[in-house]
């Protein structure tokens, strides 16, 4: 920064300073921002770099621009400032880890989004599940819903490109390909997520990378003396939503309406209600069957971790001890994990790293049936009367619903247990020349396990069997698993970066390799009657019917090779030009087609940093091209398979088997080709700052299983065939709205994506000869149409008593739902199905909010999915919820809402013994807006922390998808719950403490 100065000796106060604002090579800088310090004092400078400001004497100016380093100038009797500024590149040269190596954001020439989770306040949420934290902060990336403990959401990046196969994302931790449970990452190890959106991106990763690729990165040691942190979370879970049933004289209606619509004339209590439910009426005893499955549900995350590094090494090792009790009873979950990396400096030109992961994961346990739950009667008993602790199987006497605690009763095992190593060695051949070895080496296994004691098969209703169920230890039956995976991968990477006056080169070239085993063992027994017992479940085996024990073993292997290069080459910082090429090989597909190739190539045209753009801030314009893969083929997919089973001559069992799949020495990838265009901005020194993309995409050589004629001696062959096409925009805005000397800060973010599919070509037949490719209306796909397409029949209200023409003429009865006769052949028939909406969202919109005062902060962020538009978007099926006939209303109870009723009749909702003739699904829009996280959190000055020997001291209250606003009728509308089909969706309020001395 250079300066000068001119005196002016005049006493005047306040004092006119003037000047011009000036970068390194004397180009004038118009529009920086100067202010005076403590003050809204301010002035820009105009086209020329001239400025003039009005100001007391003492006082202090700023001098601030996008891309250069802040000055401040204190102020005495000076009246002419002249300043240069200086490039600062700090935020430009960011680092962004990319396939196989980093990059940094100015360089970057594709559509890559980086989720710092260390300066992020989202860490403050407690999120199980380290993919959460990119819900609604990153467009583009859908993260699904987690309605369990230890839930695991979907993910799904840049919209649905294949039809059967998998559309989970590769997956890449410290910079290897990850093939384990990503809850066996501990989300308070995670630094940063790079996700990698467009195909040129993701090509280095070739046939995995067709779903897109999210890079993990956990942290390592910053001080230069050993740092111990303790990071404490507890909070309490709860319902999102939850139905609101039928109670006391609410229910007995709803019973009597059931009775009374289908034509019985005794409605008295004794009529209408079973034996059991008569006397809990007549004792006054109700239940709340909601009530009853759910537990209170804390959450505890306790981490203790211990990190650092000198000039030689970087260590960073933590343990994680996570206890969480899901809402419904019997729905738990415990993780116990161990990180540690270690990386050192061996000599000037060698480097080393070592890192361990360990897993301990429990999920035993089974919660209670939502669907007996919903349904089941107020009116009834839990326990059977006179017997301590024993359920009631038929707790309202009738065996069309079993207690929803019964299927909790048999022993489960579910224990999952994980070991992983990475080690690398990274030696500096000549300047600019590295060699990196890095392999990672895996072991899981999982303990499954259920056994269903005798206990589980009695009539309650029976006290014979409650006091002696050995008469049906014939049944008692079980099974034990236990599976194996393991694994490993290696990479040989040869780097050369260089820069030579304006050029800058970074070339990457190898060769990965990786392998896979998939192991299992399994018995199983039935009947216990010999042993008497089968108090030892599943260790008691060896007691059953020894013409009733089972066994099975299998094992399944498969490999990957591949071939890789990349070179990126920037000319004078302005021009950016990147080439993937990957070739890859899959043990999976047969000989001659085990290899494909994988090519992307990316521009970028940095408009700023041309002198006409110089001062507009920061500019740069990027398009890509790229063909990725998806090899989502199982191993031995290409040989013919069989199926087995047993049937019956006489009295004798005899097993068979028949040939199910026909082999396709044929099959291969499918592949994926995209475009992406995109432009990343930043004005008003930062004050703004984004990106927005746009691509298109085709998915080809689907992997579809197909039908084929029976005469054949096959049912199906799985096969290459038909294409998806893809294209989208995301929007990623970053605003600071405030921010004042005086510690205030207000800082908004917001994420827009919008996403559309279609389905080009299927199967390629026309087999009505009409000139148009056949639709498959069995899987509901339709050509030209998207994938998430609904076909079905389009209601047109209530039938009501005097709609006699629709009564006479379709047959209709009061009460019915009506249906669009679409071709006006007055019948109500196939033909009059049509796409009537579509299951995919309208478009995503996230707005985060954080403000900052002092040692305070605030952040909340908005989700909206929205449904809608011309296409009827975000629909979903809700037969439970809309139609109060679709499970035996005569026994079951059911929502507190409005159902059609001679008396009463209803214009949005159908009769109680509605048959519901044509099978429709009863759509109904599941679009939500949601408060979804909540953080207020206080970090102690250092004056506290001094006196208390700390480092740092943070507190924190958080919450979780703490308000959600729907007009859906059922559980939570983002994975559109229904009632008695879905588990409910999780909030959580929470507070936390963070500690580092």
């Amino acid at each position: 920064m250079v300066f000068s100065l001119s005196f002016s000796f005049g006493q005047s106060d306040p004092l006119t300073v003037t000047g011009k604002v000036v970068e390194k090579s004397g180009q004038p800088l118009p529009g920086v921002n100067i202010l005076e310090k403590g003050t809204t004092k301010g002035a820009l400078t105009d086209f020329d770099g001239n400025y003039t400001i009005r100001l007391n004497r003492g006082a202090t100016l700023v001098f601030s621009y996008l891309g250069f380093k802040t000055v401040e100038i204190q102020v005495q009797d000076q009246n002419i400032i002249n300043v240069t500024l200086e490039e600062d590149t700090a935020k430009l040269d960011e680092v962004v880890v990319i396939g196989y190596g980093t990059s940094t954001k100015k360089d970057l020439t594709g559509a890559v989004s980086r989720v710092d989770m260390e300066s992020s306040p989202i860490a403050n949420v407690p999120n199980v599940n380290l993919v959460e934290s990119l819900r609604g902060s990153t467009s583009g990336v859908n993260i699904g819903a987690v309605t369990s403990a230890g839930g695991e959401p979907s993910i799904l990046i840049r919209g649905q490109n294949t039809i059967t196969a998998g559309n989970a994302p590769l997956i890449v931790l410290d910079g290897l390909i990850f093939s384990g449970s990503l809850n066996e990452i501990n989300t308070n190890d995670v630094a940063s997520f790079d996700i990698l959106k467009d195909a040129s991106s993701a090509a280095i990763y070739g046939s995995r990378a067709a779903n897109g690729v999210i890079v993990i990165t956990t942290k390592k040691g910053k001080s230069g003396k050993p740092v111990i942190g303790v990071n404490i979370t507890s909070g309490i879970q709860s319902w999102t939503r939850r139905p609101n049933m039928r109670k006391g004289e609410d229910f007995i209606r709803w019973r009597r309406d059931n009775a009374a619509i289908r034509g019985k004339e005794d409605l008295t209590l004794e009529s209408i209600l079973f034996p059991l439910e008569l006397k809990a009426y007549n004792e006054g005893k109700t239940i709340d069957w909601y009530d009853e499955v759910t537990q209170f549900a804390p959450i505890v995350n306790s981490q203790l971790s211990v990190s650092g590094k000198t000039d030689k090494t970087n260590y960073y090792v933590s343990a994680n001890i996570l206890d969480q009790k899901g809402v419904l009873v019997n729905d738990n979950y415990k993780q116990f994990s161990l990180t540690s990396k270690l990386d050192f400096t061996v000599t000037d030109w060698l480097e080393a790293g070592l890192n361990g992961y360990y897993s301990y994961s429990d999920y035993s346990g089974i919660a209670p049936g939502l669907y007996e739950t919903t349904y089941m009667s107020p009116y009834g008993y839990k326990y059977v009367e006179g017997y301590e602790n024993q359920l009631h199987r038929f707790p309202s006497t009738t065996s069309t619903l079993e207690n929803p605690f019964w299927d909790t009763m048999p022993d489960d095992l579910d224990k999952r247990y994980s070991i992983r190593g990475i080690a690398y060695l990274q030696a500096k051949l000549m300047e600019g020349l590295t060699y990196r070895i890095e392999g990672t080496a895996n072991r899981g296994v999982k303990n499954l396990g259920t056994f269903i004691h005798e206990e589980s098969y009695i009539n309650t209703l029976d006290p014979n069997q409650i006091e002696d169920a050995t008469p049906f230890l014939n049944s008692a039956n079980g099974f034990k698993r236990d599976e194996f995976n393991t694994g490993y991968v290696l990479n040989n990477l040869l780097t050369y970066k260089r820069s030579f006056g304006n050029h800058r080169v970074d070339a990457l070239a190898g060769y990965t390799r990786d392998f896979t085993r998939l192991e299992y063992t399994e018995t199983g027994a039935t009947d216990f009657s010999e042993a008497g017992t089968s108090v030892l479940g599943w260790y008691g085996f060896h007691l059953a019917d020894s013409g009733k024990k089972t066994s099975e073993t299998g094992k399944t292997e498969y490999s990957n090779v591949a071939y890789l290069g990349r070179l990126n080459y920037v000319y004078d910082n302005k021009y950016h030009l990147t080439f993937n090429y990957r070739r890859d090989g899959y043990s999976g597909f047969s000989k001659g087609r085990k290899f494909g190739d994988f090519p992307g190539v990316a521009v970028a045209w940095t408009i700023s940093e041309e002198n006409f753009a110089k001062n507009i801030g920061y500019i740069k314009l990027r398009g890509s091209y790229g063909k990725n893969g998806n090899q989502a083929v199982d191993p031995y997919e290409t040989f013919a398979s069989i199926e087995t089973g047993q049937t019956v001559f006489g009295n004798t069992t005899f097993n068979f088997s028949i040939p199910s799949s026909l082999a396709n020495k044929e099959l291969t990838w499918e592949t994926t080709t995209a475009l992406n265009l995109g432009v990343n901005f930043s004005f008003f020194n930062e004050r703004i700052s984004g990106d927005v993309n746009v691509y298109k995409s085709k998915t080809e050589d689907q992997l579809l299983i197909r039908n084929i004629p029976i005469m054949t001696g096959y049912q199906s062959v799985l096969t290459n065939i038909g294409r998806v096409d893809n294209k989208g925009i995301e929007v990623q805005l970053k605003s600071i709205n405030i921010k004042s000397d005086s510690g205030f800060q207000w800082q908004t973010g917001l994420a827009f994506w919008m996403n559309r599919n279609k389905l080009v070509s299927l199967y390629g037949v026309d087999a009505d000869a009409d000139g148009v490719e056949d639709d498959d209306f069995g899987n509901g796909w339709f050509i030209g149409e998207s994938l998430g397409a609904v076909y079905d029949f389009t209601p047109d209200g209530i039938v009501q008593a005097d709609d006699v023409d629709d009564i006479s003429t379709y047959g209709y009865s009061p009460g019915d739902l009506r249906f669009k006769d679409l071709n006006n052949d007055g019948v109500i028939n196939a033909d009059d199905r049509s796409i009537i909406g579509n299951t995919n969202p309208n478009y995503n919109l996230n707005v985060s909010n954080t403000i900052s005062y002092k040692n305070f902060q605030l952040f909340f962020d908005v989700n909206f999915v929205a449904g809608g538009g011309t296409d009827n978007r975000y629909i979903a099926e809700n037969s439970f919820g809309l139609n109060p006939a679709r499970l035996v209303p005569e026994v079951a109870n059911w929502l507190n809402k409005d159902y059609w009723m001679p008396d009463y009749p209803s214009t949005t909702a159908v009769r109680p013994n509605y048959g519901n003739p044509f099978n429709y699904g009863f759509w109904q829009s599941h679009e939500f807006v949601r408060l979804q996280n909540v953080s207020l959190s206080y970090n102690f000055d250092e004056k506290f922390l001094e006196a208390m020997g700390m480092q740092a001291l943070k507190i924190y209250l958080s919450g979780k998808n703490l308000i959600t606003s729907s007009d859906w009728i059922g559980l939570d509308p983002e994975n559109a719950g229904h009632i008695a089909g879905s588990n409910p969706g999780i909030k959580t309020v929470s507070l936390g403490l963070n500690l580092k001395f």
